[in-house]
Parts: structure tokens; C-alpha cells; sequence
């Protein structure tokens, strides 16, 4: 468990498009892991430890429909940037088909991966559509230390997310090409942040900071029936698009790795050992290439699973094959994003209101410290007199007996809650006001 990969590259060199190439198209984890590495060690750190624990958590106890509420930020510049309603609802609609297996192309799996093909039973209800106008030019900088943080907030031309820890909220946006020396050397389409303090981790290891968790993507990949296009590097055609590539990034958000476990270096070959914590997803020493090779056999060895030699499973969306031949999951991937839904990203799970209005009349909601030992503080800033009540949820959803309700004036309050006796791990404070609900998770060590 070497990496995790989050963005999508393409390289656009047309000299490597020869036919000796070995990697045409590739996945840009290089840039994300040097960032991680270099700015955030602990992530790198930690991203062995939470696969290696999601891999023994073969089964799932809740098999019951699963709701996501979704906000998509478009934050456009140029006029075909400025998506349709239409083809976000589209998107929405790929997400609902392909995580509860309804697309129509499950009829193109191979019979042999009949048996581990999985249904999530995840559900995608769009909250709004948030639109955003701008001059800013959302660029990847290879010696930075995030990934296109501008997008997510308005100060800086994008659009300031909804409260991450009950929205999944996806941004929208022209990526611009990636250049070193002023040369083009690729082009990322999207990126996710895996779950955020799940309790195995060290505290603070996923996005970077708490608002700007979520998934971005090109708006040129957004919807089957997107009208823009992505011309391959080197002439050969345009991509296909049908709505795969935020398929793929909302996997990384809710847990997955790439099917090759993101072995090898800038799209070599790794060396047939790297997993990528799920059992029924045969090894493979590297990724696609955008095509649809169904006789690919990249790691020639029986695969204790199956007790046989699989060839490369080039359907799953977790792969970088062609768009227009993905088409599952397996087993194993449902039951591990579903561990992490009702789990690390069980705040997503709250029943909340269309609208987050809560904003409205409360202007700060925190929890210190975060991690806590023998007691934390909820620090709450009220701006009108405002009936509240908060209480400790366990990350299934369930109240743990404390509980706080009243009439408080305006101005800063604070209500103090003992952790002592609380088992080390992930907790969920929620507060409810006439105008919404707002939920913060609480590690206790």
C-alpha cells in the first residue's frame, strides 16, 4: 500500500503515443502523493493502515438503502463551462444507476466476474446547484501543497462548500493543463479526498482542511450528455464519456483504491503484489490505458480468491479503462464503501433539509480541542435569541445519552461535554436549530 491515487492524467506528449509506449495514458498520483508526502506525512502514513483494516472488513452488518445529498458547485468562466441543469441531473443519475447496479451495459460484464459483481445500494438525492461565476484559472501547481484549493472558496473565485460533513459536495470547473517549464505535460480530469479521521488514523490526515473535503472534476467529464469534449493526446480521437470519471472519483471518497493498488512509478508496472485492500479484485500490475482490452493478463498468478489466474478486471470503475466499458463493482468494494458511509462518513447519512439555512442564524459551530481527552467544548456563536439542541451520536447514528436543549440568546456560548468515559474512536456532535441541522464529528483518543 504504497500510494493512493486521487487525479486523473492524461499525458500529451504525442511522442508517446508510438507503439512501444509504455504508458500513453496515465494516472497523475505522482503529483498528489509528492504533495502528501512532502506536506502532509502523516496521510502518507496513514494510507496503509486504513486499507489494510478496511480489508478485514469483508462483511457489512446495515444491508439498507443508503442516501447521499449531493451539492454540485459549476464555477464557470467561459460560457461552456456554465453546464445545464441537464446534464447535471444526468450525472446524478449515472451515480443512482452504476452504485445500484441498474446501468444497461451490465450485460457486457465477462460471465467470469458474474459472481463478484456488487450492488452498493448507495443513493444520490440532489440537494441544489450552486453557481458561481469567475475569473480565476484553476491551475495544479507541481510545487504547491494542495490541489486547486481556489475552487473551493468564494474569496478565492470558487464556491465555498456546504457543510462537508452532511454534503458530498462535487466542484465543477475548467482544470487547466498541468505545465512544467512551460511545456503542457498533462491533464488532470478529477480528484477526491478519502474519508476524513476515520479512528484508525492519526487526527487531521485527509483534505487538508475540513472545507474543502469532497470530489472536483473537469466539466468537461461531468454527465453522459455532456455536449464538450477531450481529445486524447496525440491526435488519435476523442475520450469517452459517460459519466465514469465521477463514478470513479466519489469511489476514492468513499474509500476505494485503484484495482492495480497503485504499485509502480508514473504508470510502470508494479511488481504484481500492491492491493488495493479488496479481496475479489484480481491483481493487476498497472492501469488501463483508456481501452477496452478485454485479453489483458498483467499478473499471471493465482489469485487466492479465486483459487485461479484472473485476467485484469478492465469493467470496474476503478480502473483507467475506457468509460464505455466500465460498468461494476465488486462485492468488496460495495461492502467496504458502505463500511465507510456508515462509519468515517456517517455524517452523511443525517436527515437534513434541502436548503443548509442553519448558517442563517448560527455563524460558528466548533468543537476544542478535536481530538479530545478528558472533555471537549462546544463553542457556538449564535445571531438571534435561537431554541438549540445538540447531543452525541456513535458514527451508526445512535444518541449516547447526552443531550442539551433550550432558548439561548444571541452572542458566543459554550456547553461542555466529559469524554473520559467514552471509548477511544469517532463520535458525531449535532446541533439542531429551528433553521437546519449542523453535525461535527468528535475523535477521542
Amino acid at each position: 500500500m504504497k500510494k493512493i491515487l486521487l487525479p486523473l492524467l492524461l499525458l500529451s506528449s504525442t511522442a508517446l503515443h508510438s507503439q512501444t509506449a509504455p504508458f500513453p495514458i496515465f494516472c497523475g498520483n505522482e503529483i498528489f502523493s509528492n504533495i502528501v508526502r512532502e506536506k502532509h506525512p502523516a496521510l502518507h502514513q496513514a494510507f496503509d493502515a486504513t486499507f489494510e483494516t478496511a480489508r478485514v472488513a469483508n462483511g457489512v452488518s446495515n444491508r439498507s438503502p443508503l442516501t447521499i445529498n449531493v451539492v454540485v458547485h459549476i464555477v464557470w468562466k467561459e460560457d461552456a463551462e456554465n453546464l445545464p441543469d441537464s446534464v447535471i441531473h444526468n450525472q446524478i443519475q449515472v451515480l443512482n444507476a452504476d452504485y445500484n447496479r441498474l446501468n444497461a451495459d451490465t450485460v457486457n460484464l465477462r460471465t467470469i466476474f458474474h459472481p463478484v459483481a456488487g450492488n452498493a445500494d448507495i443513493h444520490f438525492q440532489l440537494a441544489d446547484i450552486v453557481r458561481v461565476q469567475t475569473n480565476q484559472l484553476f491551475e495544479v501547481s507541481l510545487l504547491g501543497s494542495n490541489l486547486l484549493p481556489e475552487v473551493k472558496h468564494n474569496a478565492d473565485g470558487g464556491s465555498d462548500a456546504w457543510n462537508t460533513e452532511q454534503y458530498l459536495n462535487i466542484w465543477v470547473c475548467k482544470i487547466q493543463p498541468i505545465a512544467f517549464g512551460g511545456i503542457t505535460i498533462g491533464q488532470i480530469l478529477g480528484f477526491a479526498f478519502p474519508p476524513n479521521n476515520l479512528p484508525h488514523w492519526p487526527a487531521g490526515v485527509g483534505a487538508p482542511t475540513p472545507d474543502e473535503d469532497g470530489v472536483v472534476i473537469d466539466y468537461r467529464v461531468f454527465g453522459s450528455n455532456n455536449p464538450n469534449t477531450v481529445e486524447i493526446p496525440g491526435g488519435t480521437g476523442n475520450l469517452t464519456v459517460k459519466g465514469r470519471t465521477p463514478v470513479h472519483e466519489v469511489g476514492h471518497y468513499l474509500g476505494l483504491r485503484h484495482i492495480w493498488g497503485d504499485g509502480g512509478i508514473l504508470g510502470l508496472p508494479n511488481d504484481c503484489a500492491q492491493s488495493d485492500g479488496v479481496d475479489d479484485t484480481p491483481f493487476a500490475n498497472a492501469q488501463s490505458s483508456f481501452d477496452c482490452d478485454t485479453t489483458k493478463n498483467t499478473c499471471e498468478q493465482v489469485e487466492i480468491f479465486y483459487n485461479a489466474d484472473m485476467p485484469d478486471l478492465i469493467e470496474n470503475y476503478m480502473d483507467y479503462s475506457s468509460e464505455g466499458c466500465m460498468n461494476m463493482f465488486t462485492q468488496g468494494q460495495a461492502d467496504l464503501m458502505r463500511n465507510v458511509l456508515q462509519g468515517p462518513r456517517s455524517g452523511l447519512l443525517m436527515s437534513v433539509s434541502a436548503k443548509e439555512t442553519a448558517g442563517q442564524i448560527l455563524q460558528e459551530f466548533r468543537l476544542s480541542p478535536n481530538p479530545a481527552t478528558e472533555r471537549v467544548v462546544l463553542n457556538f456563536n449564535l445571531l438571534g435569541k435561537t431554541n438549540v439542541a445538540t447531543r452525541l451520536l456513535n458514527t451508526a447514528g445512535q444518541p449516547l445519552g447526552f443531550s442539551t436543549s433550550g432558548a439561548y440568546p444571541a452572542g458566543v456560548h459554550q456547553i461542555e461535554l466529559a469524554t473520559r468515559h467514552l471509548t477511544p474512536g469517532l463520535y458525531f456532535v449535532e446541533m439542531r436549530t429551528e433553521k437546519g441541522v449542523l453535525v461535527r464529528k468528535l475523535v477521542v483518543h
